[in-house]
């Protein structure tokens, strides 16, 4: 028999009281207010965040992309410049967004990768023979040459979920290469051209020149480009019964290179293994252009650009 309480307008017992429901309820709400919250939170870490995780980083490396395109052109721009005006000194700034595209309502997960200036291979070497097979002219030993490092700017992603694709400015061209295969997407200004019996190659080589840097970034950094000198290191006037001409490039992206040699000697119709070889071995690419019964004549020209970042 339970304890009576008297209150106006009649009596309760204490047991009644106790079971009371409107306490349970609300314990019995807040339970299960929990239980789907945390179902959502546990759906969003697992379905969500991955999706807005890859989007976010494709959108981030098409930044990158447009950057790094940038890079590229203007530097030709500068060595264009140059080309019509050796003295000039024309200088262009060029961002690249390093980091960026965060996720949603996930702000330390912002976007980031490396940037690196004149850390990667970059080089060339060229080798011009004459008809008794004597070199009559080798890059290495041109004073004005000084092309046996060219430079380079490259940027490597941290993705977690799409895939890590590097970016390379080097020996005057723009590749892109991911998990060991590389594809020259800009080419240089190396021009294979062949007119009235005679086959013509003319190589203008870009140096970067600055200092080593590397930054691991997740913001916006800036890329300073500034045209300083042009040579002309091989011109036709020194022509002398060149028969064959070894264009050797250094870099990490064999691939890139052996296709662009390919398909700039197949454009005019030579022939492999009669016309021209191409070789490769770790880091190096040889492309051997020899087209016996026709002229060979082989220019070479050298555009320097100065390069600064505000990486310390």
């Amino acid at each position: 028999m339970g304890i009576k309480v008297w209150k106006r307008g009649g009596s309760r017992t204490i047991n009644t009281f106790c079971r009371s429901e409107s306490g349970v309820s609300t314990v019995i709400a807040a339970v299960l207010l929990i239980g789907v919250l945390g179902i959502f939170m546990t759906t969003v870490q697992f379905k969500y965040i991955p999706v807005w995780k890859e989007d976010a980083e494709y959108a981030h490396m098409s930044d990158v992309w447009q950057d790094m395109s940038k890079v590229k052109s203007n530097i030709d721009i500068l060595a264009a410049g140059l080309e019509i005006k050796p003295d000039s000194r024309i200088t262009i700034n060029n961002p690249v967004r390093a980091g960026g595209a965060d996720v949603p309502f996930m702000r330390e997960m912002t976007n980031g990768g490396t940037l690196a200036i004149n850390d990667d291979i970059s080089g060339l070497q060229i080798i011009v023979k004459t008809d008794n097979e004597s070199i009559s002219y080798d890059s290495n030993n041109d004073s004005k040459a000084n092309l046996s490092y060219t430079g380079t700017i490259s940027y490597r992603p941290n993705n977690i979920r799409y895939v890590d694709e590097i970016y390379c400015y080097e020996n005057g061209a723009l590749i892109v290469s991911q998990q060991g295969r590389s594809i020259m997407k800009f080419a240089p200004d190396i021009l294979l051209e062949k007119d009235n019996g005679s086959v013509n190659l003319s190589i203008k080589a870009v140096t970067l020149e600055g200092d080593r840097k590397v930054i691991s970034s997740n913001t916006v950094e800036d890329i300073r480009l500034t045209s300083k000198s042009f040579d002309t290191l091989k011109g036709l006037e020194n022509h002398f019964n060149d028969t064959s001409v070894d264009l050797i490039v250094y870099t990490e992206n064999e691939e890139a290179w052996e296709k662009f040699f390919r398909n700039s000697a197949e454009e005019i119709n030579l022939r492999e293994g009669t016309d021209y070889n191409i070789s490769k071995s770790t880091s190096q690419v040889t492309f051997s252009l020899d087209p016996g019964y026709e002229n060979l004549y082989v220019t070479v020209y050298k555009s320097v650009i100065k390069i600064e970042t505000g990486i310390n």
